[in-house]
């Protein structure tokens, strides 16, 4: 007999066996459910209760079929749903996997959040009078301001709750649920909603992109630093916005969101609303129930804000484009990018990336066509480039300074702070002394968990892995060979901060980086200071590099720019040019003239005179060439296996079973894919909170039919039991495949 049968996403599956289950409506339940419901089903053997959600309707034969336990409410639109499919299909994980990544928790937090509240109904004071001390002191202060939260009051006089239900009881007070958003930026205002003027080279771009915004597809604004295309793109979300449609913008991590969100509080107000990691779960589902019940009409945060829960989508705005933080490196390990591609298919939207130094990969599908291209080659008014200097710090040494400050820095330092500017140093790697080791053995102070040097911390004087957080006290012991001939070397942020409060001791300097970061807001409060010119120098990692801008900024220093220069990827060249482009470009942004230093060791690097240069289309055409030749992306897909076990050999043997099944599925029945494979050996980073990590990487164009060779093999893997323990990841295109 057929009936009506729903395909459900149950929670806690397994990959190996996730096809996602089929479950016979009730009649009673007919009404209620639809494609997107949170359901609950009888699941396995013990028919143990589990939550889902409901993926597709149909009819067909159901006499075979356990059936839903009850429909409880909605969760997501048909839109999500299907993007949870297509990521499945692309991120090798479960279906549920993929919806709750829509989801600001699990779903019992989409139900209603209030709060109990307590109103005063008399107001007689003989009748008040003869209530109890406590009871008298409850009404006084509901009688000054009218209505309070129960568990204020309860608070704030001293009393239990059964104080309120006793009141209740006897018709004095009435206790009622309230429904309440926490909203972390409470009070904002509209303050400056004029119209935006554009130079006559942003008119041409904006103009460009504004008949996207009819027509759908995506897009490439590509413009120098101080280059005016947050102004650009402010004016398409005005036309969008008073098209009545909604808008998503995209910002690679944090510390770009309160200038972001300063921008578009004081543009649009409450029609804002956040979404990022630095939110409380509170704060976070909230947020979402303003986005789902059209409240907010323009949702700004990091990568998980592109599955906001819009329902009339019209612009996607990803700033900052290049950036890796884009990408997941958890389950599911999807691209933001690809999300928004789907998001404003589905929806005939618009997606515009923006970038001063775009990805190789997105410049060369611009050039290409797949983007409508739209450059900006100046800086906006009258605002110049910086001058820049390079610093040969080979030569500093042999004049004697092993200070990791150089000469010029330091008088143009000096010079700044004199004149009553300001000033950003870069160095990406915070501590104070990032390698560690003894002069008697040679031996390196390394972490017990992990297969990594540990980084010397002069706050709290200890030894920290910036991976496990593994930590000990400075003993300056070597627990090699015994002796006390540790020496330090290599430099962080914490020591370039000590450095320069030796030189300058008069200089208000503040550090920022992931210790100085980890409260929350602390992005917001120590930008707010150093905009307020409470300090002179800002140092940070690569989170002081982009998007901020200040108007009395006229030096910027690049500490280090050999870093990221020499990693074992085949991005690192794009890496480095993007941080010492993106930092120079924040010197200068102004009327007042800017001067960026960039230190380095090798002066004649090719990437670091294209950055010093500010000349993109340099490093694109030099790094194409050398993409070509290696067949790198754009001209390859590359997926990364990982395997991780407790169990170094496990790994290896689990690694070397898929790359042989790899090997024979490509000999037999996918012998039309071509494909090159590196590996399977050691990572980079082989060992990581006492779990041994194996990777092979895999060069291809990727297809359905390679996805779906690599699914067979990682079912048949994960059958043998030997490997059960094994943890298999597989992600396209990652930021790093070392």
């Amino acid at each position: 007999m057929k009936r009506i049968v729903a395909t459900v996403a149950v929670d806690n599956t397994y990959f190996s066996l996730d096809t996602d289950y089929s479950y016979a409506v009730p009649d009673e339940l007919l009404n209620d459910i639809r494609i997107g419901s949170n359901v609950t089903v009888p699941f396995g053997k013990g028919n143990k209760s589990r939550e889902g959600i409901v993926v597709e309707l149909k009819e067909e034969d159901a006499s075979k079929l356990k059936s839903i336990i009850s429909v409880n409410y909605t969760a997501l639109s048909e839109e999500m749903i299907g993007l949870a499919l297509w990521m499945k299909s692309r991120c090798f994980c479960t279906t549920y996997d993929c919806l709750k990544q829509m989801l600001p928790r699990k779903y019992s937090t989409l139900k209603a959040k209030s709060e109990r509240m307590a109103m005063l109904l008399v107001d007689d004071e003989d009748v008040i009078s003869n209530l109890t001390k406590k009871q008298r002191i409850v009404c006084d202060l509901l009688l000054d301001i009218g209505c309070a939260g129960a568990n204020e009051i309860c608070e704030f006089c001293g009393v239990g709750i059964g104080v309120l239900k006793n009141l209740e009881n006897n018709g004095i007070i009435k206790l009622y649920q309230k429904e309440i958003y926490r909203n972390p930026y409470n009070n904002v205002s509209v303050i400056n909603n004029e119209s935006i003027t554009l130079s006559k080279e942003q008119k041409i771009a904006y103009e460009q992109n504004k008949k996207m915004l009819c027509s759908g597809g995506c897009g490439l604004l590509f413009g120098v630093t101080g280059s005016g295309k947050t102004q650009i793109y402010l004016k398409l979300i005005d036309d969008v916005i008073n098209n009545g449609k909604d808008v998503i913008v995209l910002v690679p991590e944090i510390s770009l969101t309160p200038q972001t969100l300063s921008i578009f509080h004081k543009r649009y107000g409450d029609k804002v609303a956040v979404i990022h990691s630095g939110l409380s779960l509170g704060e976070r589902n909230d947020e979402y129930k303003r986005i789902d019940n059209g409240l907010a009409k323009i949702v700004v945060g990091t990568r998980s804000a592109v599955f906001a829960p819009v329902h009339n989508l019209g612009l996607i705005v990803m700033d900052e484009e290049q950036e890796q933080t884009y990408k997941s490196e958890r389950t599911p390990r999807y691209n933001a990018k690809d999300v928004a591609r789907f998001r404003v298919a589905y929806n005939k939207a618009y997606f515009l990336m923006t970038s001063a130094t775009p990805s190789i990969e997105s410049y060369s599908n611009a050039l290409n066509g797949k983007y409508l291209l739209t450059t900006v080659n100046n800086r906006y008014g009258s605002a110049k480039l910086p001058k820049v200097i390079t610093v040969d710090m080979k030569k500093e040494m042999k004049l004697g300074n092993k200070s990791p400050i150089s000469s010029i820095l330091l008088d143009h330092l000096t010079q700044t702070i004199d004149n009553g500017k300001q000033a950003i140093l870069l160095l990406n790697r915070r501590g104070y002394n990032t390698f560690i080791a003894c002069n008697e053995c040679g031996h390196v102070i390394t972490c017990p968990n992990c297969s990594i040097s540990l980084t010397y911390h002069s706050y709290n004087n200890r030894l920290v892995c910036h991976y496990c957080g593994y930590s000990k006290r400075l003993d300056n012991i070597c627990p090699s060979c015994g002796s006390d001939a540790v020496r330090y070397s290599g430099f962080g942020t914490q020591r370039i901060e000590e450095e320069l409060q030796a030189l300058l001791p008069n200089a208000r300097i503040l550090r920022m980086d992931a210790d100085t970061t980890s409260a929350k807001f602390s992005h917001e409060r120590l930008l707010e200071q150093f905009a307020n010119k409470e300090y002179d120098i800002l140092i940070g990692t690569q989170m002081v590099a982009k998007g901020l801008d200040f108007d009395d900024v006229t030096l910027v220093g690049v500490v280090n720019a050999d870093n990221s220069l020499y990693d074992q990827n085949y991005t690192a060249n794009e890496k480095s040019f993007d941080l010492i482009t993106q930092v120079v470009g924040r010197a200068g942004r102004r009327d007042f003239e800017g001067t960026a230093i960039i230190q380095t060791i090798n002066p004649q690097n090719e990437t670091v005179e294209f950055a010093s240069n500010q000349d993109y289309i340099g490093f694109y055409n030099n790094e194409i060439m050398i993409r070509r030749l290696m067949i790198y992306p754009p001209f390859c897909d590359i997926y990364s296996v990982t395997f991780t076990d407790i169990n170094e050999n496990t790994a290896a043997l689990c690694a070397k079973s898929f790359f042989d099944r790899l090997v024979e599925l490509n000999s037999n029945d996918y012998a039309d894919i071509k494909l090159v494979v590196l590996g399977p050996t050691p990572a980079k980073i082989s060992k990581i909170n006492n779990t041994y990590r194996y990777r092979l990487a895999i060069k291809c164009k990727n297809s359905q039919r390679v996805r779906q060779m690599l699914i067979n093999i990682l079912k048949d893997v994960n059958k043998n039991k030997i490997y059960s323990s094994v943890r298999i990841s597989i992600s396209l295109n990652p930021p790093d495949i070392s």
